[in-house]
């Protein structure tokens, strides 16, 4: 008699707690009323948070943010929250060209995804021991197109290219810079030295272009060039 008390009481609290397990191997946990699903691992590994069919590894779908976002925190002195991603390749080190990691931005075309921006970073040479080269990449999708193209690219040896993916100066741009300051000019000092500022003139006024200088006589000033 006792036995049956101890079962029946345990078949209760199983009835009422809102995790269950479905078909196909998923662990589903319900919200209070036990309607909706809330959160499912499904029998391929994959992890739903809000969606009930995840296409990834996580997968998290809510109508407004703070539900559709990732929070991450970390309690150190001065270390604070982090995001690793690895690219483990069983036969080796990366090669060149090898992607580390990505994170991609979109919308779907119905239930296509439409990956038409994004940032990554690749290896930039094969790895060794004793060497690990990497560049950032920067890509963005044009009007009337549909595929991302690299934009800018960081180098592993810190140089900036937009429009060039070889850039071999601290920054380096494959077309025209331009130049259309609409603040106020500040003075030329020992903080603004090397400044470049372009200034257009009003109607008859010539434009200006000065660069902050200094002589020497260790005197600072704004020197025209046009």
């Amino acid at each position: 008699m006792k036995r049956k008390i101890i079962l029946a009481v345990a078949a209760s609290v199983v009835a009422l707690l809102p995790v269950v397990a479905q078909a196909a191997a998923k662990l589903i946990v319900k919200d209070a009323q036990g309607v909706n699903d809330k959160f499912v691992v499904t029998d391929g590994g994959r992890v739903g948070v809000g969606v009930t069919t995840p296409e990834a590894g996580l997968h998290i779908k809510a109508a407004a943010y703070p539900d559709n976002a990732i929070r991450v925190e970390g309690n150190e002195t001065s270390q604070g929250g982090g995001f690793l991603a690895y690219n483990k390749r069983t036969s080796g080190l990366p090669l060149a060209n090898d992607r580390l990691g990505f994170f991609l931005f979109g919308s779907f075309n119905g239930t296509t995804p439409l990956h038409t921006a994004g940032v990554e970073t690749r290896a930039e040479a094969a790895w060794t021991a004793s060497s690990t080269p990497t560049y950032f990449s920067f890509t963005t999708t044009p009007t009337n197109q549909t595929v991302r193209y690299e934009r800018i690219r960081i180098t592993g040896a810190g140089n900036v290219g937009i429009g060039t993916t070889t850039p071999t100066q601290k920054l380096e741009v494959a077309g025209g810079v331009r130049l259309n300051t609409g603040a106020t000019k500040p003075t030329c000092d020992s903080s603004v030295r090397g400044t470049v500022w372009f200034a257009q003139g009003g109607v008859g006024v010539a434009d200006t272009l000065e660069v902050c200088a200094k002589d020497g006589s260790e005197n600072y000033a704004w020197r025209k060039i046009y």
